[in-house]
């Protein structure tokens, strides 16, 4: 809180992974109350020089996946973005993907994969959507994910052949995500309404 607010120094006496993990805190914190510029430029500082040799438990992995997932999201939702932003939003979902990895499960890396895959098709990268949206998938069948899992695995996956040119392809995803959907309660099926009415929008 006093980074943010202005005090060069706050940071000063933590190093090493504190200062990485305190640095994500910040871009977490910016991107709740919207101030994405400040998030973006906490989360690359607290990317930069970040050592893939610290442990899995080392909190900075957590930080860096939730701020990552955060800030992704929010660019993705944003109705044009600069190219700067696009490459923020990339380096956002790649950053939750990393993190995940090391301090969550396969539900969580499942939906960092997720998460990549639809910044990827923000971004207009359809090829490199449509390998998070299998990536994605794959974590979901080697774990053999419940439904609700598998609905969004497969939309995103249809969205990203739709995006390749593959209309066969986006079918038999779409068709799939269908299925899933209909195996799901009513509480579970309002969280997959507007995956759902993006591939109905699609179809349309």
């Amino acid at each position: 809180l006093r980074h943010m607010a202005g005090d060069a120094d706050a940071l000063a006496p933590l190093d090493g992974a504190e200062r990485h993990a305190a640095l994500a805190l910040v871009a977490s914190t910016a991107t709740g109350r919207g101030a994405l510029t400040a998030a973006i430029d906490a989360l690359r500082q607290s990317l930069d020089g970040l050592d893939d040799a610290l442990p899995d438990d080392a909190p900075v992995w957590r930080a860096i996946a939730v701020a990552g997932n955060n800030l992704a999201c929010s660019l993705e939702e944003l109705p044009s973005r600069s190219d700067a932003q696009v490459a923020a939003m990339l380096m956002a979902a790649e950053a939750g993907l990393r993190g995940w990895r090391r301090a969550g499960g396969w539900l969580e890396e499942e939906r960092a994969q997720y998460r990549l895959a639809c910044s990827r098709l923000q971004a207009g990268q359809a090829e490199a959507a449509r390998e998070a949206a299998r990536a994605c998938l794959r974590v979901c069948q080697v774990n053999d994910a419940p439904a609700f899992e598998r609905f969004f695995a497969q939309a995103v996956l249809a969205l990203a052949e739709r995006a390749c040119g593959d209309e066969a392809a986006c079918l038999r995803a779409r068709e799939a995500a269908a299925t899933e959907r209909e195996r799901l309660d009513d509480d579970e099926r309002r969280w997959t309404d507007d995956d759902w009415a993006r591939l109905a929008n699609d179809a349309a």
